[in-house]
Parts: structure tokens; sequence; C-alpha cells
């Protein structure tokens, strides 16, 4: 799934009051990240992603993300499993005149067979699962016949 959200900032905003916008999700692993900054907002429009109060892109609280015609692009492993599986966008456009969009993207699988070919650990624990239970499940088998044949031979 790719999860996309474009904001309006309005001008005249400021670091010590930014705005704050939910930006819902589904339980899952993020694997892709994009920030568009589109032609425009030369450098004044900062923008950050926070998974609740901590932050997450940029990782430094007090770095925010900026540019002008950018596209800030990068792959991630990070699994969301809370409750209220949602990131939290923080904003500012300290521009005078002019309000700016920006473009949030996200993208998440949440299906466990997914998620293993981003995370092959989490593939290797479900397989080893899926494994311990089939041999679970043929040791019973086999005391099952081994209780067949004494009973049939009187043992």
């Amino acid at each position: 799934m790719i999860y996309t959200k474009t904001i309006l900032a309005p001008f005249g905003g400021e670091l010590s009051s930014p705005t704050v916008v939910d930006f819902p999700l589904t339980v899952g692993l993020i694997y892709q990240f994009d920030l568009f900054f589109p032609p425009g907002s030369a450098g004044l429009l900062k923008v950050r992603v926070n998974d609740g109060g901590a932050p997450l892109w940029p990782s430094e609280p007090t770095e925010w993300f900026y540019g002008d015609n950018l596209t800030i692009s990068f792959p991630d492993r990070y699994f969301i499993s809370s409750a209220e599986p949602m990131l939290r966008v923080w904003y500012y456009n300290e521009d005078d005149t002019y309000d700016h969009l920006f473009t949030v993207r996200v993208g998440q699988v949440s299906a466990d067979i997914f998620i293993a070919s981003f995370l092959p650990s989490v593939g290797f624990e479900s397989m080893s699962e899926a494994i311990q239970g089939l041999q679970n499940g043929q040791a019973e088998e086999v005391s099952a016949r081994q209780a067949l044949i004494d009973k049939y031979f009187g043992r």
C-alpha cells in the first residue's frame, strides 16, 4: 500500500509553533518514505515526521527537512504496531507571502509474507513456527500409529 497526503502550509509559520497533522496508516512495516517539495518553496517550508512524540524523519529532534523542487526519498524498515497506527507530520512555512504545498508518501506492507520479503528474520521466525507445528503434528501422528501397533500386538 502507498499512503499519500498533500498538505498546504500557510505562509507566516514559525519554528516555535509548527502545525501538526495526523497521517493514518495500518499496522505493518514501512519500507519507503518520500517527501516532495514543489518548486517555489525556496527552502522556507520545513517538515518533519514523528511517531507519536518521537522524531522519526529526520531522526535528530532539532532538524527539519526542507528544499525546493526536491524529493527526499529513501527505503526504511520501520514497523508500526500501535493500537492507532499513524505518524504525525509537523511543518511550518517561513515564507511571508506564499502558501506552499508538500506531499508525503509512505509505502507500507502489512501481510507477513510481504514483511518477510523486507525482513528475512521475521520470515524465518514464521517459517520456524510453521516447521515446529508440522513436526509436532508428525510426532502426534507417529505416537498414534505406535499406539495402534502396540494394541494390535497386545503390548
